[in-house]
């Protein structure tokens, strides 16, 4: 598989696919570098990756929703103020999307800016946000407000982490690229090829199935993100399933993670589109069917019937940071699954779909 360059209005940057570890040879020969890494990723890699680089160059840190803050953050900026190397500092992140936000928002603000390399670690980061250009920080109960745009100068992508990733995180990605599969084009007609690559995907067996599809992913997002890298106009679209999704992560206290929130909430976004006649009655069961439901992973993940209550997640979605008037906003598909942003989803009509979500997957 070749690598990938993106070009970018701020600096480009290369995705390089690896086939082994061997890419930490080439950290090693750098002169001035910082490692960051979350604690889990840490313990798992710590013998065959971290225990190579000299103690004083590797930062472990605790990582997770509650912790993608400024505090965090300043704890950070802490430690790399004490090195030596200043504007010619290199930081290197190993870890999933949290990881990413975190380590790219101290790279993006540290001296104005610092060069950085980003290994992703999970699938969702893999095939999803480790090309997004987005650094996003949440602050008090608002997800995602505080951010920069800054890309890293290379990502590295080796799937065999994978091969650690506990299930419930794997599914995480998987929805995301479910995502990603619907906002291709003829996404209906194609959908029972779609289906067989989920399943090639689910079996984690065949490596090369995998890198098609991450990278597959990567140009299904990359193709809306063209002419619109800042998030102004058609970027917008690759929110289908975020607006409800991340109100509903705060809402069952992080215990639903990203990926299938965003399931969840493509879900929420099908029912608006149904009820509002732009979506026809066979597409809508047909996905909820063959596609949605069944890659909620009820065995790893407990939904519980209190992570949907009807007033938090109505008050989570009225923060949307892309509100802009009275009503809700939303990514809906339309009658040939083209996608289309509104801002007029009322509190009636937001309820009202709730409850047949609810029935839909069976809280």
């Amino acid at each position: 598989m070749s690598n990938m360059k993106i070009k970018s209005r701020i600096k480009d940057f290369e995705v390089i696919f690896a086939r082994d570890f061997d890419f930490v040879n080439e950290f090693l020969r750098l002169e001035h570098y910082v490692v960051i890494v979350g604690s889990n990723a840490h313990s798992i890699y710590k013998k065959k990756i971290f225990s190579r680089f000299p103690k004083d160059k590797v930062i472990v840190i605790e990582l997770g929703e509650k912790n993608k803050t400024i505090g965090t953050v300043i704890k950070v900026y802490e430690k790399l103020l004490e090195q030596t190397a200043k504007k010619n500092l290199t930081i290197i992140s190993f870890g999933g999307g949290i990881n990413q936000d975190v380590v790219g928002f101290i790279a993006s603000t540290l001296y104005r800016g610092v060069n950085w390399i980003y290994v992703p670690t999970t699938l969702l980061a893999m095939a999803d946000s480790a090309i997004g250009l987005k650094t996003s920080l949440n602050f008090r109960h608002y997800k995602n407000v505080l951010g920069t745009f800054y890309p890293p100068s290379k990502i590295i992508i080796n799937v065999d982490f994978l091969k650690t990733l506990p299930k419930l995180n794997y599914f995480s990605g998987i929805g995301e690229i479910i995502k990603f599969y619907l906002m291709k084009k003829n996404a209906i007609a194609d959908l029972d090829n779609t289906l067989k690559k989920i399943e090639k995907l689910k079996s984690g067996k065949n490596r090369q199935d995998i890198l098609n599809i991450i990278e597959e992913s990567m140009k299904i997002k990359l193709s809306y993100m063209e002419g619109d890298e800042f998030d102004t106009g058609r970027r917008n679209l690759l929110n289908y399933g975020h607006e409800f999704g991340h109100a509903l992560e705060p809402a069952s206290a992080f215990n639903i993670p990203h990926g299938v929130a965003i399931l969840i909430g493509i879900i929420f976004a099908n029912v608006v589109s149904y009820k509002r006649k732009m979506i026809s009655k066979q597409v809508y069961e047909d996905l909820n069917r063959r596609l949605l439901v069944p890659n909620i992973p009820r065995d790893v993940v407990n939904i519980k019937k209190r992570y949907f209550d009807k007033d938090t997640i109505l008050e989570n979605m009225k923060k949307d940071k892309k509100r802009i008037g009275n009503g809700l906003v939303l990514v809906l598909p339309r009658k040939d699954f083209s996608l289309i942003k509104v801002n007029d989803l009322s509190i009636d009509e937001y309820t009202s779909s709730l409850i047949e979500l609810r029935k839909i997957i069976g809280v």
